[in-house]
């Protein structure tokens, strides 16, 4: 952190002002398969983590969507470089 106690990637504007520093945000497009932002932030603490919002399409179905949901919320863990928890 410099003497500001801002880090080198934070916004330095209305974004970090909650006791905690936030990134420009990452913004990105896939054509059909959705987007999402992602910011980095700073706690008070100094720990350092992602903000992440995605927009995924879900299939057309109440049935078809659950499973697309069940899908992605259990990939989360393996992107973390986590197993997925036992059903």
């Amino acid at each position: 952190m410099s003497a500001a106690g801002h880090n080198a990637w934070c916004a330095r504007d209305h974004r970090c002002g909650l006791r905690e520093h936030r990134s420009e945000p990452i913004v990105i497009s896939l054509p059909h398969a959705g987007g999402g932002v992602l910011t980095r932030v700073a706690g008070r603490d100094g720990r350092q983590f992602a903000e992440v919002r995605l927009q995924i399409p879900l299939p057309c179905g109440d049935a078809a969507a659950r499973v697309r949901l069940v899908a992605l919320l259990s990939a989360i863990p393996v992107l973390l470089g986590r197993r997925a928890a036992p059903r």
